[in-house]
């Protein structure tokens, strides 16, 4: 699934949600381009990282760093350099494996688990045209949203455009929650329940 998705196209869609004109390219030297190339990024990578969408969801395989923990753990594992947020570390990385107790800290996923490290995690897609249509919509009132007040200086377009953004994110969240199969719980997770 590719398309032609710009980030000045992504920025006008937000443009189009506050009623202001377009911008020509988010490079120019112009108020709303400005505002949008300083915030797109952080915003984009906020975005993705809240929700594991099926277009950035990677997997890895990671080696164990020569160096170890200082204490609490047996080793460090070295984060992929465009992880934007881990998702739930389980045996062999597998939906239905058993849960790997780790923490998260200074780029390292900490954890007794012995190397290769197998691990599921929400990259950074910079390539709008590998997005869902859908989460580039979401995404577009997204940025409306968060930049509405600075746009249009009037905070009734910022509370409409966070309207409109919870809309969409709801609805995009549900179809790309559609695809492929559902997580199966652990059996160990039903005995508990049962117990």
């Amino acid at each position: 699934m590719t398309s032609a998705m710009t980030e000045t196209g992504v920025c006008n869609m937000a443009l189009d949600i506050l009623h202001e004109g377009p911008i020509s390219s988010i490079e120019d030297d112009e108020p709303n381009a400005r505002r949008f190339k300083r915030n797109f990024d952080a915003l984009r990578d906020a975005f993705l990282a809240a929700h594991p969408w099926n277009f950035a969801v990677s997997r890895a395989s990671l080696a164990a760093s020569a160096e170890t923990p200082f204490f609490g753990w047996d080793h460090k594992y070295l984060l992929p350099g465009d992880c934007l947020r881990l998702l739930p570390l389980k045996d062999g990385g597998r939906f239905n494996g058993a849960h790997i107790a780790h923490e998260v800290e200074g780029g390292y996923i900490l954890t007794d688990a012995k190397a290769p490290l197998k691990i599921r995690y929400v990259r950074r897609v910079p390539a709008l045209g590998l997005w869902s249509p859908l989460a580039v919509k979401a995404f577009a009132s997204f940025l409306a949203a968060n930049m509405a007040h600075a746009v249009t200086g009037k905070a009734s377009y910022a509370s409409f455009a966070a309207g409109r953004f919870d809309d969409e994110l709801k609805r995009a969240r549900r179809v790309d929650g559609m695809q492929g199969s559902l997580e199966r719980a652990d059996t160990n997770d039903v005995i508990a329940v049962r117990g």
